[in-house]
């Protein structure tokens, strides 16, 4: 990747958006960076890792090529291809046949990710950027009010770009220096105090919105403290790397299920060390457990959007790790499925609620309202928790 190219994302992500992009020359701009940032991270990737067959197999992670050509897909089948009327995108075929057999998650199975027959890795990569091109040309004729297929490209780029950091640790590979460094938290410990009250949830006064973060309603907490940053690796290891993390007392009937099925106490590899980082992949049950231990609990989702959109300085203290909330991933009052459903509806009431950001993920999706989810058992992504006060 060209220094130009890493310095264009750089002032991008320096300069913490407050919307997806709106305009056509915003999102054209948005979509070259990011799909240059997106090539990027796989720049250095060893090469029999380009081929599915050869990619270590995993539940939680996809065959970098899958990924990539899913990525192109998505953008091609949702800004050029997709109609009220013609959902399938029966009438307008792929620039590159055989892509909704191979390409759609919505379709292919996760283990059959890693056994079909694809183009190669070059042919692949081509595909990416004349399926870019024929999005801009889209782009280009599209009406200004219809703009919604292209940010949601956009952000489906984004969030499968973090997901692409987050296969290069699994593997034990390093990240590419166009990827945000980790900071040392420098947020004093103790807790904010929260009054509570009635307070607008989900994020209609933008302009683009996930089905998930809307509609908007009303809702209300009551008073509430909560800790001024997330928990730091060497607080959480005072638990994780004692006896106590393998008493009952501290856990869940299923997080002990889980524990006990986990090779290591420390899941191994990932774990940052004891020091001034926050903790990062901890799992939900970890974080439930760590909890219990300190006499603390983990806060609702609620509470810390409240917090979130309250306060300048909590706000300051999030986006280094993802932060697992006490709430379930669920409809708010009044959810409607939007065109690309598998955002929400498949998942409701089986993931839990993570806020915030990491330091991987991109700043225009690092605002109050974004609802993030994973399952409670996973800690590859980077996750960590902050605690409330039990009052």
């Amino acid at each position: 990747m060209s220094a130009a190219v890493e310095n264009k994302f750089d002032q991008a992500a320096k300069a913490v958006t407050e919307d997806i992009p709106a305009s056509k020359e915003a999102l054209r701009n948005a979509l070259i960076a990011q799909r240059e940032y997106t090539l990027g991270l796989y720049a250095q990737l060893p090469a029999e890792y380009w081929e599915p067959a050869r990619f270590p197999y995993s539940p939680v992670v996809n065959p970098p090529l899958w990924e990539l050509s899913h990525i192109a897909w998505f953008a091609e089948f949702f800004c050029l291809r997709w109609r009220d009327d013609d959902i399938f995108g029966a009438r307008t075929p792929s620039i590159m046949e055989g892509t909704d057999v191979l390409f759609n998650s919505q379709t292919v199975a996760h283990h059959a990710r890693w056994t079909n027959q694809y183009p190669d890795s070059e042919t692949c990569i081509h595909y990416m950027r004349e399926s870019l091109a024929a999005v801009m040309e889209a782009l280009d004729a599209a009406g200004t009010r219809d703009l919604y297929a292209f940010q949601l490209a956009l952000v489906h780029e984004d969030m499968h770009a973090e997901a692409l950091a987050m296969t290069l640790v699994t593997l034990g590979l390093p990240l590419p220096d166009i990827v945000k460094a980790r900071r040392r938290t420098t947020f004093v410990a103790g807790d904010l105090d929260f009054g509570g009250g009635v307070f607008a949830r989900g994020a209609n006064a933008r302009s683009f919105q996930f089905d998930n973060e809307s509609p908007a309603f009303d809702d209300k907490v009551a008073p509430f403290l909560i800790a001024s940053r997330p928990v730091t690796a060497s607080e959480f290891m005072e638990f994780a790397d004692t006896a106590c993390y393998d008493d009952n007392r501290f856990w869940s009937t299923a997080g002990r299920e889980w524990r006990n099925r986990q090779p290591s106490r420390q899941q191994g590899k990932m774990r940052v060390p004891a020091s001034d980082f926050v903790a990062m992949h901890v799992s939900y049950f970890e974080a439930q457990a760590w909890c219990t231990w300190a006499g603390r609990r983990l806060p609702t989702e609620a509470e810390w959007e409240f917090a979130a959109s309250r306060s300048q300085e909590f706000f300051a203290s999030t986006g280094e790790v993802w932060e697992w909330c006490a709430s379930a991933f669920a409809p708010y009052p009044g959810f409607s499925t939007a065109r690309y459903r598998d955002y929400s509806e498949p998942w409701f009431h089986t993931h839990q609620v993570l806020k915030g950001g990491s330091f991987a993920t991109h700043p225009r999706l690092k605002y109050p309202q974004y609802r993030n989810f994973f399952t409670k058992d996973r800690c590859d992504m980077f996750c960590g928790f902050r605690s409330c006060a039990v009052t």
